[in-house]
């Protein structure tokens, strides 16, 4: 029994330290584990804002795309382009309103700029054709059939419009959409 005893307490003044060495390893591993929790943490922190980022891009493209056809009708039913807070013409005075008629071919150049919270939002927009419309007063020759009594609609002017939506930190979005505009009734989206 004395042997037995003895040889216990040689063997534990052979391993001294021991426990410090797996106190160590152990402390070291948590590090690294906690190392990777924060990597991951701001890992995804950047994507969620760059993804925040994406979506104000997209929703400003996609606000073009609505702001531009109520633009298009009001230059029509005016006859001129139409100076709102927030719209700049990117081309010449009148450019914009003599494509929207079909006066000039559709050129490569966007043609107007909205600034919504400090973004831009530049919108191309390009006529593509017109169409007569079955049951209009064009097809009858009187104007009182098909869309309403009175009208003068029956004619619908087709456009292509490519909006370019800015966000924050260089983000970008682009939405193409088409729009037709029935001449003589209220337009827009």
């Amino acid at each position: 029994m004395e042997n037995t005893m003895e040889s216990i307490i040689s063997k534990a003044r052979n391993e001294k330290g021991s426990v410090l060495v797996i106190s160590l390893i152990l402390i070291a591993l948590l590090t690294l584990i906690g190392v990777m929790g924060i990597t991951t943490t701001q890992t995804e922190t950047q994507i969620t804002g760059n993804d925040m980022f994406r979506k104000i891009a997209f929703y400003d493209a996609d606000a073009g795309v609505y702001a531009t056809p109520k633009l298009i009708s009001a230059c029509i039913g005016n006859g001129a382009e139409q100076s709102e807070a927030n719209i700049t013409y990117l081309g010449s005075a009148g450019t914009f309103y003599r494509e929207i008629m079909g006066f000039d071919s559709h050129d490569s150049a966007n043609d107007i700029r909205f600034i919504l919270a400090g973004n831009k939002v530049d919108v191309d927009v390009n006529r593509t054709h017109q169409e007569s419309l079955a049951g209009g007063g064009v097809e009858f020759a009187s104007g009182a059939e098909g869309m309403g009594v009175g009208s003068t609609g029956g004619v619908a002017i087709f456009y292509e419009m490519d909006s370019f939506g800015d966000g924050p930190a260089n983000s970008a979005s682009n939405i193409g959409a088409t729009y037709r505009k029935v001449i003589g009734v209220a337009g827009g989206l």
